[in-house]
C-alpha cells in the first residue's frame, strides 16, 4: 500500500490499529509513505515503528486541534445566541453586519405557525399535521416530504420559541421566535397526554371535549339503544358515583350556555362591530408608532451587543465583564421582543379575528343546532367559546373563555334592561311607551354604556384569548368585552 504521507491515510488510533493488524496478518504486505520515506511491514525495525508512531501522533494532533478550534467557534456563536449549524424548517440564513444569522423565512413561517395551531384542534394528530405540511409544500432541505418522526421533532423543537438546544446544552437564542410559549406548551401537553383508544365507529360532538370533574380524564362514548352515553374510565370512587351521561342532556346544557351569549338586539352587535372597526383605524397609527419605537430600540441593543463583542476581541474588557454585559443585553433584547410580539397583536389580522369571534358568539347556537354542520365544525365552535366542559356529580358544568364570559355578562345585562322597558314584548298599541322613538333613545343611553370602556384586541387561540397591552387614543364610545 502506497500513500503520500501518514495523515492522508489515517488521523485516528482506531484506523492505525486496523492497519497494524493488516500488516501483521501477512509478512508480504507493506505500507509505504512516500514523502516521509517510511516503509512499514511486519518485520520492520523498532526505529521505523517509532517514526510511524510519531507521524500518527502528529496526524491525530492536527484533527484534535481542528476540532478544538471549531468548538471554540461554535461556543462563541452559541454565546451570541445563534445556532452554529443549519436552522430548522421555517428559518433561513441571512447576512447581517457581516455575520451569518438565522431569520424567519417569510414563505414557510406562516405554514409552521398554522401547523402548531392545527395540531391543537380536536381530532388533529401528528399524521394530519404531516398531511397539512405535505399539502402546503413543506419539505426537508433535500426536497423530500416530512415523515411522521420529522413532524414530531418539529413540534418539539424549542428553537421556535427562542431557545437553542445544542449538544445536550441549552442556550438563549437571539433569533426571533415564531411560536408563542403558550401555544408551544399547549402542543407539548397534548403530545404527551395519554388518550383513550379512538372510537372509530362513533363521532360524537363532545369527543375529546367533555372531561371528568374528578379524574380529569376524557369522557368516552358508547352507543346503547340508539343513544350515546358517556363516562370516564371510572378509576376513582368519586367517578363511579357518576352515572352514565346521555348525550342529549349534555347538549341541552351547552345550548343553554350558547344562548346566554346572544345579545337580544342585533343593532347592538352591529354597533359594537362598527365601533371596533372605527377604533382600529384611529388607533392603528399610534400602534404603528409604538411598534417602530420598539424596533429602533431592538436595533440599538443589537449594535451594543456587537460593539461589546468587538471590545472583547480587542481585549478592552475582561471575559467575565463581557459575559455579564452580554447576558444583560440579551435579557433586554428578549423583553423588547416580547413587547414587540404584543404590539403585533394589534395587526389587522388579529383585529379581524376579534371581530369574527364577536360574530361567532351571536351565531354559535344556530350553527350548533344546524344538522348540516359536521361534528368537527361544532367541536371547533365549542373550543373557541368554552374553556372547559366537565362532568361532576351527574351534571355538566361549562366554563366560558375569558372573552366569551365577558360577552355573556353584557348580553345578560342587556336582556335585563330591555325586559325592564318592555322591549322584548312590544305591542301594536299606539302609545307613548310603544311608539319607539323615546324608548330607543333611552335604550341606547342605558345599554351602550354596558359595552363601553377600554378596547382589547383578543388573539384567538384554542381555549384561550390573549389580550393586547397597547393603549391607544379613544373615540367617544369605546367598546369592551372585558
Amino acid at each position: 500500500m502506497a500513500v503520500e504521507k501518514t495523515d492522508r491515510l489515517t488521523r485516528n488510533m482506531k484506523d492505525a490499529v486496523a492497519i497494524d493488524d493488516w500488516l501483521q496478518d501477512n509478512p508480504d504486505r507493506m505500507l509505504h509513505a512516500v514523502k516521509e520515506n517510511l516503509k512499514l511491514h511486519k518485520e520492520s525495525k523498532s526505529d521505523v515503528k517509532f517514526m510511524w508512531n510519531i507521524h500518527l501522533a502528529v496526524a491525530k494532533k492536527y484533527t484534535d486541534n481542528l476540532r478544538e478550534e471549531a468548538m471554540k467557534g461554535w461556543a462563541e456563536k452559541l454565546a451570541q445566541g445563534h445556532m452554529p449549524s443549519r436552522p430548522p424548517i421555517g428559518y433561513m440564513t441571512a447576512i447581517q453586519n457581516g455575520k451569518r444569522i438565522h431569520i424567519p423565512d417569510p414563505k414557510i413561517t406562516p405554514i409552521i405557525q398554522q401547523a402548531f395551531d392545527l395540531y391543537l384542534q380536536p381530532n388533529q394528530t401528528i399524521a394530519t399535521t404531516q398531511a397539512f405540511l405535505a399539502q402546503a409544500g413543506v419539505t426537508t432541505y433535500t426536497g423530500r416530504p416530512l415523515v411522521l418522526d420529522a413532524v414530531h421533532r418539529l413540534l418539539k423543537n424549542r428553537y421556535y420559541i427562542g431557545i437553542i438546544d445544542f449538544n445536550n446544552e441549552t442556550y438563549p437564542g437571539a433569533h426571533d421566535p415564531i411560536i408563542s410559549k403558550e401555544i408551544f406548551n399547549a402542543v407539548q401537553a397534548k403530545m404527551h397526554h395519554k388518550r383513550p383508544a379512538k372510537q372509530r365507529r362513533l363521532n360524537p360532538i363532545l369527543k375529546n371535549i367533555l372531561t371528568c370533574g374528578y379524574c380529569s380524564k376524557t369522557i368516552t362514548w358508547e352507543k346503547q339503544k340508539g343513544h350515546l352515553y358517556g363516562a370516564c374510565q371510572r378509576d376513582l370512587q368519586e367517578c363511579r358515583n357518576n352515572k352514565y351521561l346521555r348525550e342529549e342532556l349534555a347538549h341541552d346544557t351547552l345550548i343553554e350556555k350558547l344562548d346566554e351569549l346572544i345579545c337580544p338586539s342585533p343593532e347592538i352587535v352591529e354597533w359594537l362591530v362598527n365601533q371596533l372597526e372605527n377604533e382600529y383605524k384611529t388607533s392603528n397609527d399610534a400602534a404603528e408608532e409604538y411598534r417602530k419605537s420598539l424596533e429602533t430600540k431592538l436595533e440599538r441593543l443589537s449594535r451594543m451587543d456587537e460593539m461589546l463583542y468587538d471590545d472583547k476581541l480587542a481585549g478592552d474588557i475582561t471575559k467575565e465583564r463581557y459575559e455579564a454585559k452580554h447576558k444583560s443585553i440579551l435579557e433586554q433584547i428578549q423583553t423588547v421582543k416580547d413587547d414587540l410580539s404584543i404590539a403585533d397583536s394589534t395587526s389587522a389580522q388579529r383585529h379581524e379575528e376579534a371581530i369574527d369571534l364577536i360574530k361567532l358568539t351571536q351565531t354559535a347556537k344556530d350553527e350548533y343546532l344546524d344538522s348540516d354542520i359536521t361534528s368537527e365544525a361544532k367541536r371547533s365552535i365549542l373550543t373557541e367559546l368554552f374553556e372547559s366542559v366537565t362532568l361532576k356529580d351527574n351534571s355538566v358544568s361549562v366554563k366560558y373563555t375569558f372573552f366569551a364570559e365577558s360577552v355573556a355578562k353584557r348580553s345578560r345585562k342587556t336582556k335585563e334592561i330591555m325586559e325592564g322597558q318592555n322591549m322584548l314584548n312590544r305591542t301594536d298599541k299606539d302609545s307613548e311607551n310603544n311608539r319607539g322613538k323615546i324608548n330607543k333613545k333611552d335604550l341606547k343611553n342605558e345599554i351602550y354604556p354596558v359595552w363601553q370602556g377600554h378596547v382589547e384586541y383578543p388573539q384567538i387561540y384554542h381555549r384561550r384569548v390573549q389580550k393586547s397591552k397597547l393603549s391607544c387614543p379613544a373615540p367617544r364610545y369605546r367598546t369592551t368585552i372585558l
